[in-house]
């Protein structure tokens, strides 16, 4: 059995990960017009990883409450690391 909605959250992750540091170069180097552009680009991962539910059920496998729980966790908390980073500034 094919582990798409699987496959879907993990690479959901990679994207939400890559956008945080690109995030994090942004705060670096003090560029504002990338901290927005990724700000506006993290709402695209979070959408798939909300998405996860109701793609299980629509491709049949089971749903990894884990797994989709541990998405959710790492999601805030790149937000509050951004968060926290900005207020540092």
């Amino acid at each position: 059995m094919e582990r798409k909605a699987l496959n879907s959250l993990g690479y959901m992750e990679l994207i939400a990960f890559f956008i945080f540091v690109l995030f994090l170069v942004g705060v670096y180097f003090d560029q504002t017009w990338l901290q927005i552009f990724m700000a506006v680009c993290f709402v695209a991962p979070m959408a798939g990883v909300l998405r996860y539910p109701g793609r299980c059920r629509t491709t049949g496998e089971p749903f990894v409450k884990a797994r989709f729980a541990w998405s959710l966790i790492t999601m805030f908390l790149y937000l509050g690391m951004g968060f926290g980073v900005l207020m540092l500034f």
